[in-house]
């Protein structure tokens, strides 16, 4: 069995078709989604660029590798253990070491290696990186698949895993649109427009001074804010032409019937929720949630939806089963064949995922409920302990914890629970970046007050910074 895998960073799960969104961004995933499996609750255990990644190739949290965050990010995953010391028995190896050991030709086509996240590089048979006169974020898809088209048809006869990381989604919002984004800038303008705050919402927000806000963005009107969202959608139909361009490369190498095909994200992205635009502030529902469609050629029940909780981190021990290879031992996650294969009583009763690059913050979501725990708000007012329901209140404007008592200490009890588990003797990485100021809080306060020394912006009131 070979795998590709698309890592579609910072698309947000909801603006697909295939999840719901009724504007056509997605017919490419849309079709994959049909042929495999949709994954309705995937969510990100550790919802920042670097640690969404080392969580889904290590398939451990970052509770237990140490990266919870960007920007402070270690040459090595915390107890990994390499395959040349400890052979095929390896516990904790790196999902591509893992592979190549087992024979399979192993590739990635990504700079993510340079974001920084230099652990990236370990146990690869090819690192293919062609871009160094541009900055990650700044490597397109279309960059990506020039080097994809040609190396899947160099390797048709090989058993292989190839990773693609499509970055398109993280440039800057007043990055112009290509030529094609614009055409389906045109044509998505016919289908409605995206969800926008109501002007209550957005007359709230426009005074905001915080990372991703409208005032930073320079976006200080709802139709600036439409913009940024529609511009989003555009950038993600282009996208499912790059998805669509690999799936006719395998078609066409006669690949695409003994391929398993994966889509995924490290993080999704808030479009007014928290004041924020067009970014990920914290373990807010809409950034721990992200797509995960898996089309396998031997899929039983095509088109079909699991609704049982899991994370990226399982993708890990998904391809080792695909594979053929037995799932190492100190993998965290669970093989996603076995979870649509369990009785629901069987599945995960709860899931906990944290941000730590904007904010330091924790979230357990069980049966409808989202526990939030603070230790850093950075720019925004989130209180130390909140409580959602899901069901009617995704957007986590409504905190329950006042009335709902009894249910916040058995959650947090949860939370105590899960820590234990997976932290070993060693202290709550996330716990450090608080002490330490989460790197995006640093990186965005450096430039708002660079911005209020120019004149461009008065002192924010509520910024309390190390900077301030």
């Amino acid at each position: 069995m070979n795998v590709v895998v698309f890592d579609i960073g910072a698309l947000r799960a909801d603006h697909l078709g295939c999840y719901g969104y009724t504007r056509p961004t997605s017919p490419a995933l849309d079709a994959l989604a049909a042929r495999g499996v949709r994954y309705s609750a995937a969510f990100s255990s550790d919802a920042a660029t670097a640690a969404a990644r080392a969580a889904l190739f290590s398939g451990r949290f970052g509770l237990e590798t140490g990266v919870v965050t960007d920007g402070a990010v270690p040459d090595a995953i915390a107890g990994h253990t390499p395959i040349s010391a400890h052979g095929l028995a390896a516990p904790r190896p790196m999902l591509a070491e893992y592979l190549s050991a087992q024979g399979i030709h192993t590739a990635a086509i990504s700079p993510l290696g340079r974001q920084p996240a230099r652990w990236f590089y370990h146990g690869w048979r090819e690192v293919l990186d062609p871009w160094c006169a541009k900055e990650p974020g700044e490597v397109t898809a279309a960059d990506v698949n020039l080097v994809a088209r040609p190396w899947l048809a160099a390797h048709a006869a090989h058993e292989f895993f190839l990773y693609l990381s499509y970055n398109n989604l993280y440039q800057r919002a007043d990055t112009p649109l290509t030529a094609r984004e614009a055409e389906y800038s045109q044509h998505l303008a016919g289908h409605g427009g995206p969800a926008a705050p109501d002007e209550a919402t957005f007359a709230g927000h426009a005074e905001m001074h915080a990372a991703f806000s409208a005032r930073v963005h320079q976006a200080p009107t709802r139709e600036a804010v439409w913009k940024l969202v529609h511009d989003y959608d555009a950038r993600i139909r282009a996208l499912d032409d790059a998805v669509a361009e690999i799936v006719a490369a395998l078609r066409a190498a006669d690949l695409l019937a003994r391929t398993m095909l994966i889509v995924t994200s490290d993080h999704g992205v808030l479009f007014g929720e928290c004041g924020c635009y067009g970014g990920h502030i914290s373990a807010h529902y809409q950034c721990v949630r992200v797509p995960l469609l898996i089309a396998a050629p031997d899929e039983r029940a095509p088109g079909s939806t699991c609704d049982g909780l899991c994370y990226t981190l399982d993708v890990a021990p998904t391809i080792c089963r695909a594979c053929g290879v037995q799932v190492p031992a100190g993998f965290a996650g669970q093989a996603l064949q076995q979870v649509v294969e369990q009785a629901p009583a069987a599945q995960r009763d709860f899931i906990v995922c944290g941000h730590g690059h904007f904010t330091a913050q924790r979230a357990l979501i069980c049966n409808g409920w989202k526990l939030n725990r603070t230790w850093h708000a950075g720019f925004w007012d989130f209180p130390d302990t909140a409580l959602y329901h899901l069901a009617g209140d995704a957007g986590e404007c409504h905190d329950c914890a006042a009335s709902e008592p009894a249910r916040v200490i058995e959650l947090l009890r949860k939370v105590r629970q899960w820590t234990e588990e997976y932290s070993g003797s060693h202290a709550d990485p996330l716990a450090r970046v608080a002490c330490d100021e989460p790197p995006g809080f640093l990186h965005y306060g450096q430039e708002l007050r660079a911005r209020v020394r120019r004149g461009e912006l008065r002192t924010p009131a509520q910024y309390r910074g190390r900077w301030a």
